[in-house]
């Protein structure tokens, strides 16, 4: 057996990067030489992308004409026609965004008022304040805000919001013994009419403004890009991430190759992934990214609550996973080749700029694809349908299977979060689910589909005889037919919808719950450890106590192969890694299943206890005692906490 040996290097005296390029000169070489003639004709051929069919301008005031025709109750979705543009460029009117996603015009009095700002109530003032976005993203219930008793900051004295185990009891307060005191906040009552999902959708108009969340879903969703250009607020998204917020992760984090990060090159029309393994620690990526290579981080969400927040709420909005990839590339460099997704992608740009090129799906099978593209080449994807430098603040996207590729322009560096949705959840997915128990339903129950085959039938079916036109094979096809119109019937469209769902919940993020909800849930309401090992306070939960479920999409109520039970799938406590941890569930009596219906329906206003559908006061205590210990179930107010000896229990101390 042959061997060839390479000059070994010493690892201590060199870069991890140096070593790299040491083992590989020759190669590196010749990239670097092909990579820098194809950089030269690039930048010939490069202009900006112009929208020829309709002004910028124009669009903006057919937007607006749209917007009011579509709040019409009978008005009909606008549909793309065949004269509209595949593309569209909107200049973005300066907007700032409020803490619950709403927007409104900003004011230019100082300079302080140039950031994106987040609404804060303080108990030390009766003024609202403001908070860089950077600080929260957080929605405040608008009960809350108006009484500046309740302090809802993050930043409160220590912790704030300790998250404690909860021993919901079935007691009134007149069972509380003489010389207990009992401690509440007052001044916190959770709105009965602010659904989640309409907060949701304030995120989503902030993110896409100026476009509505109408208008976005009829001329744009699964049909084509749009560019929205914010020339006067390039900080819009600054909020979000940063490149020294990608730097306190890595430092403070134990960041994993190919789990959380990627380090990754293109040249010579050629994509390379240059991991290393084991954590990735700060010093190392940046000499990666000093010599040219692209840093993706895989789950960014996991570790900037700004992002997390964006994303978990904008699930509700699109009732699948919102996850997020960002991707930190340095000047003059590409780090993928051109590729489609299989998600709807929008691409918020937060630092620097970055070139950006669009390409119409090749062939009909390639829109709206289930599976991501391989790499190819230039020759394989033809002219761009659009071209567009993409700069801090602007916000592109584009449907999954339109083709792309982006580079950094010489002297720039560029940082943007590429979020996704919609993975695998189409009518396909749906079908998946639905055909293989729709025909196990058949076989079951219906005589027709066990019936066998005529004698003759292979003789008239199979590859040889699909050009035959026979009696006999029509008459087989025929069949056919009646067996598939029949198979409907029996299709269980409800469990499997419930299945699909299932998916959603076990990938989804678990919500992300503001100060004063906290206070309404076992996160921050119960019984806390105090000195010399001594519990204090035990929360009650009276048949008077008003509860909702937490979010609108939180749980879902399932009916398996257990006759006696039914299962509660939830995403409370799912992990911030992506399907990091099991499908989350409890399990209940079957009997129960009416009082859950109805908190589902019923959301977003409260029901007390007592109202639940179960037929005696003890169902009614032991399903809303489950729900509580699970996070699962707000309530309107604060819970009563009975403190012993007494010593009264201070919510916002950090004891």
């Amino acid at each position: 057996m042959k061997f060839s040996f390479k000059k070994m290097v010493a690892v201590s005296e060199m870069s991890a990067y140096e070593v790299y390029q040491r083992n590989n000169a020759d190669k590196r070489q010749e990239n670097a030489t092909r990579l820098k003639e194809k950089r030269k004709r690039k930048i010939v051929k490069r202009k900006q992308f112009k929208l020829n069919a309709l002004a910028a301008s124009e669009l903006l005031e057919a937007a607006s004409e749209h917007s009011k025709r579509s709040s019409v109750q009978d008005s009909e979705p606008t549909t793309l026609g065949e004269k509209e543009p595949m593309v569209t460029i909107v200049e973005a009117p300066n907007k700032t965004k409020l803490n619950n996603g709403s927007v409104q015009e900003r004011k230019k009095k100082n300079k302080s008022e140039d950031t994106l700002n987040s609404v804060q109530v303080s108990k030390k003032s009766n003024k609202k304040t403001t908070l860089a976005i950077k600080d929260s993203l957080t929605d405040v219930p608008s009960a809350a805000k108006k009484d500046s008793r309740a302090d809802l900051s993050s930043s409160a004295k220590g912790n704030g919001h300790p998250t404690v185990s909860s021993k919901a009891k079935k007691q009134s307060s007149s069972t509380v013994q003489s010389g207990s005191k009992v401690s509440e906040s007052e001044s916190i009552s959770l709105s009965d009419s602010e659904s989640s999902v309409h907060i949701a959708e304030n995120f989503f108009s902030w993110l896409m403004d100026p476009i509505s969340k109408e208008d976005f879903f009829s001329l744009y969703w699964e049909k084509r890009p749009v560019h929205i250009c914010r020339e006067e607020n390039r900080d819009y998204y600054g909020g979000l991430l940063s490149t020294t917020g990608i730097d306190d992760m890595l430092r403070k984090n134990n960041i994993l190759y190919g789990k959380n990060i990627d380090i990754t090159s293109y040249s010579n029309q050629k994509r390379e992934t240059l991991n290393s393994t084991g954590r990735a620690h700060a010093a190392v990526v940046w000499d990666y990214y000093r010599n040219g290579c692209s840093i993706r981080l895989l789950n960014p969400q996991t570790y900037h609550p700004q992002l997390r927040e964006l994303n978990a709420r904008l699930q509700e909005v699109f009732g699948s996973f919102v996850g997020s990839n960002a991707y930190l590339t340095p000047p003059n460099s590409q780090g993928f080749a051109p590729h489609y997704d299989d998600i709807e992608a929008f691409v918020l740009q937060i630092e620097g700029s970055k070139m950006w090129r669009v390409y119409a799906p090749r062939n009909a099978s390639e829109r709206l694809p289930r599976t991501s593209s391989p790499s190819f080449t230039q020759e394989e994807i033809g002219e761009p349908l659009l071209e567009v430098y993409l700069k801090a603040g602007d916000i592109l996207y584009f449907p999954r299977g339109f083709i792309h590729q982006a580079n950094t322009v010489p002297g720039e560096h560029s940082l943007h979060v590429t979020i996704s949705a919609y993975q695998r959840n189409s009518w396909a997915d749906l079908l998946e689910k639905l055909v293989p128990a729709a025909l196990s339903c058949a076989i079951n129950e219906d005589e027709d589909f066990r019936k066998g085959l005529p004698l003759d039938a292979m003789n008239h079916l199979g590859a040889v005889h699909s050009d035959s036109e026979s009696p006999e094979r029509e008459a087989l096809m025929k069949k056919l037919k009646r067996l598939f119109n029949k198979l409907f019937d029996y299709a269980p469209v409800d469990a499997a919808s419930d299945q699909l769902a299932k998916d959603y919940i076990h990938g989804a993020l678990p919500p992300c719950l503001s100060s004063a909800e906290k206070k309404c849930s076992v996160l921050g309401n119960s019984d806390r450890m105090w000195e010399n090992g001594q519990c204090q306070g035990a929360v009650i939960l009276s048949l008077e106590t008003p509860l909702r479920i937490t979010r609108a999409n939180v749980l879902r109520l399932v009916s398996e192969e257990e006759p006696d039970c039914v299962k509660l799938y939830h995403s409370i406590e799912n992990s911030l890694e992506y399907h990091g941890e099991e499908i989350q569930w409890i399990e209940i009596p079957v009997h129960f299943a009416p009082a859950v219906e109805h908190l589902i329906i019923s959301y977003p206003k409260f029901t007390p206890i007592n109202d639940l559908p179960l037929e005696n006061d003890a169902d009614k205590i032991q399903l809303a005692t489950e729900l509580w210990e699970r996070a699962l179930v707000l309530t309107q107010k604060p819970l009563s906490v009975v403190i012993d000896n007494g010593v009264d229990v201070d919510d916002d101390d950090d004891k």
